[in-house]
């Protein structure tokens, strides 16, 4: 959800119906007058509009525990219930804000790990892991590829996959990369270098296909005694989202529940 400094945010069908544009004391009647309905949640979303305090109210189809992150930041789960099942989210004046919400339970549960090694010889989809080489027809689903010959040499976005370093606090979310401002987003893996980055670096992603992840530098050291398709690789996850179901856990085999 886009918040800008002179406009409210707008309804999502299906997802955020908007209840309305409150000023401070009409907001405070509303929450006194009306109750929110069984399985629902509502999002408050303040701000300043021509000078003055403005609040939008919006209904989410859910009752679950939600993450909320803007720009990038998580928000404490402290900060944000006001009470059951209603959130508030400030946004300072002056401020452009994307505000993402998330299942708290579900929303960082990982769909795909997958690794774009550092000698690709071709493209590679994030999505699937299958590789293409040089530029077949077919290679448009691939999300990356790696140029190893020129100054230019690193891992690149291709046919609209985007990625953004992630400069937040804490661990990277789904809710915290969906945050993230679109300005921020290029073919580039900003900050990366030879042999891949230092060992704090981490870029949110998002696949052609619209899904998010996150990746990180497999190897951060020159020396390293490991296969040579380690260096410059790219360890990768994408978190489960819609067309993008959690990955079955591997059952431990009888073997080892009876060692343990």
């Amino acid at each position: 959800m886009a918040v800008l400094p002179e406009a409210a945010p707008k309804t999502i069908p299906g997802i955020a119906v908007s209840l309305g544009l409150f000023a401070a004391d009409a907001l405070a009647k509303y929450l006194i007058d009306h109750t929110v309905p069984k399985n629902k949640t509502w999002l408050l979303v303040e701000q300043t509009l021509q000078g003055q305090q403005r609040t939008s109210v919006f209904e989410l189809n859910t009752d679950h525990e939600l993450k909320v992150s803007v720009n990038g930041a998580q928000l404490k789960q402290v900060d944000l219930y006001v009470t059951e099942r209603q959130i508030k989210v400030v946004i300072p004046p002056g401020t452009t804000a994307k505000v993402a919400v998330t299942d708290a339970k579900g929303g960082s549960s990982v769909a795909v790990r997958g690794t774009v090694p550092g000698d690709l010889d071709g493209s590679q989809d994030l999505d699937t892991g299958k590789t293409f080489q040089a530029d077949p027809p077919e290679a448009r689903a691939a999300d990356i590829r790696v140029k190893r010959i020129g100054i230019d040499i690193g891992p690149e976005l291709i046919n609209g996959a985007t990625a953004a370093e992630f400069t937040g606090t804490g661990e990277p979310t789904l809710s915290a990369c969906m945050s993230i401002p679109a300005a921020s987003w290029t073919s580039k893996l900003q900050g990366w270098h030879w042999p891949g980055g230092d060992k704090d670096s981490a870029w949110c992603v998002k696949t052609n296909a619209g899904h998010y992840g996150l990746a990180v530098p497999k190897v951060t050291s020159a020396f390293w005694a490991g296969p040579t398709s380690d260096f410059g690789a790219i360890s990768y996850l994408l978190w489960a989202q819609p067309g993008l179901a959690a990955a079955t856990a591997t059952p431990v085999p009888e073997a080892e529940n009876n060692r343990c």
